[in-house]
């Protein structure tokens, strides 16, 4: 492990030295000119990912099994976002493409060159092999049953799992089995999934195992397979649970994930829950795609991301962005991703999404977390979403922000008069987590009405996207100077 991670600082060190250089986006210098009506404090500086430095926000490094984006190009970016996991795709039929004989080079460059940007490997087991099977090397590949494939598949998970022991921090079985391609054959992927599970562990003891990567909003595959795999001895082996939340309305969420918690309970209340994959557009889509026919922006995708991440955390669940970059499929140029691509799959810019990613990883550390006991009061025609945020053990601060509707591009704040209760801060700022602003509250905005256990605000400034309330000393790690330019 010594060796691995003296390694990846060298590689790291490289990296640093030729990172290369992307253009301006437009679009965030113009978000950066609009800042809420309030004396500006400061601003967060991001956090560089850091191997030593517990996380929960992850982002998506995925199909690169399959070349739809190019590693060399973009790995120097990775550890600029904060976060402390980026999720791969382990490329069977990339990797053997003849029985018997693995070729892991292409995979040990992206493994080593995440561990170099301070970020650990998760990955993802899945996809058929050409070589044994026409079942599918991509989305929606057919699961199979016991038999040649099998072993193959078995073979190749214990020579996979032996090469990257101490360097891969967790192994996710199958990429969303429940598609419409197999949603009826949940009986396959309990027995998949026990068998991967077992050679995982026979192979690393020490190793965290995911299941599922769901896609099916109603959950019913995870609950019909998870009665078999409970028949089967094999629930032992979960320790996440991994679903993919493409849901328009953030907040919808919610209430799905508080069930399937229950659903989970009744098999295991220590298996945890992760968020391994979500995202949305950075302009209208209309191909086969989710979240498409939405009239989205570069300034709505950062909107939702914000309040997708805000939500999952409200619920104490890990989350990963979807995804690193632009992805070149076969039919398309996707937009999803923290920095846009060219067709040459070069990197043109760092999208918006990619900063608000930073903010969240910069200022939700692992020390902070939800907190019950907060709510708030208020008279405007809007649903005004609000939650706790809570440190060693006492409530620090509280997120707000306009929800229940698709984001807009607007860049407008509602100035809103509000009471919250269950909150009682000594020196609250205003975090906006979009521009990274930390403005103060004084004069005629903050008002400084306390009463008990309660905190007055009048004149407000609130949008759809979430900002905190939160006490200045919680910043301490990353609250720099003011900064006007990008």
């Amino acid at each position: 492990m010594k060796k691995a991670l003296l390694t990846a600082a060298l590689l790291f060190a490289a990296a640093w030295a030729g990172a290369q250089k992307v253009g301006e986006s437009v679009i965030w210098k113009n978000i950066l000119s609009h800042p809420a009506p309030l004396p500006v404090a400061g601003r967060i500086v991001p956090v560089h990912s850091d191997l030593s430095v517990p996380s929960r926000w992850s982002v998506g490094v995925e199909t690169l099994d399959r070349d739809f984006a190019d590693f060399s190009k973009f790995h120097q970016f990775i550890g600029e976002t904060g976060v402390g996991y980026g999720r791969l795709q382990s490329g069977w039929a990339k990797t053997e493409k003849k029985k018997g004989k693995y070729d892991f080079a292409w995979l040990d460059e992206h493994v080593d060159g995440l561990l170099a940007q301070g970020v650990h490997p998760w990955m993802c087991l899945c996809y058929g092999n050409p070589i044994y099977s026409e079942h599918g090397m991509g989305l929606g590949s057919k699961l199979f049953p016991d038999g040649p494939v099998m072993d193959g598949w078995l073979r190749y998970v214990r020579a996979i799992v032996t090469r990257y022991k101490g360097k891969v921090s967790m192994w996710e079985i199958w990429n969303e089995p429940d598609n419409s391609r197999n949603l009826k054959d949940y009986p396959l992927y309990a027995n998949l999934f026990v068998r991967t599970a077992k050679v995982i562990r026979e192979v690393d003891p020490q190793a965290k195992i995911a299941a599922f990567a769901s896609c099916s909003p109603d959950r019913k595959f995870i609950r019909q397979a998870m009665e078999l795999i409970a028949q089967a001895d094999g629930v032992k082996y979960i320790d996440y649970i991994t679903v993919h939340a493409y849901w328009l309305i953030s907040e919808t969420v919610v209430p799905a994930l508080q069930q399937l918690r229950a659903d989970i309970d009744a098999y295991n209340p220590n298996i945890e829950i992760l968020q391994g994959e979500a995202g949305c557009h950075a302009h209208l889509e209309y191909s086969r795609s989710v979240l498409k026919d939405v009239d989205w922006t570069e300034t709505s995708q950062a909107k939702w991301e914000l309040r997708h991440m805000i939500n999952f955390f409200s619920q104490g669940i890990p989350y990963s962005v979807f995804t690193m970059v632009d992805l070149q499929y076969d039919w398309k140029l996707q937009c999803m991703g923290l920095i846009r691509m060219d067709l040459k799959k070069n990197p043109v810019y760092k999208r918006p999404k990619f900063h608000v990613v930073q903010h969240m990883a910069s200022v939700l550390t692992p020390d902070i977390v939800p907190a019950a006991g907060v709510s708030v009061k208020y008279t405007v025609p809007r649903d005004i979403q609000c939650f706790g945020l809570g440190k060693d053990g006492r409530t620090i601060g509280c997120a707000l922000w306009f929800g229940g509707q698709v984001p807009t591009p607007s860049l407008e704040r509602t100035l809103v008069d509000i009471n919250l209760t269950g909150l009682s801060l000594k020196d609250p700022v205003y975090v906006d987590l979009m521009t990274g602003y930390v403005h103060e509250l004084s004069g005629l905005i903050y008002r400084g009405s306390k009463a008990g256990n309660g905190l007055i605000l009048n004149g407000i400034p609130l949008w759809d996207c979430p900002v905190l309330i939160l006490e200045r000393s919680a910043l301490a790690s990353c609250l720099g100077t003011e900064q006007k330019n990008n």
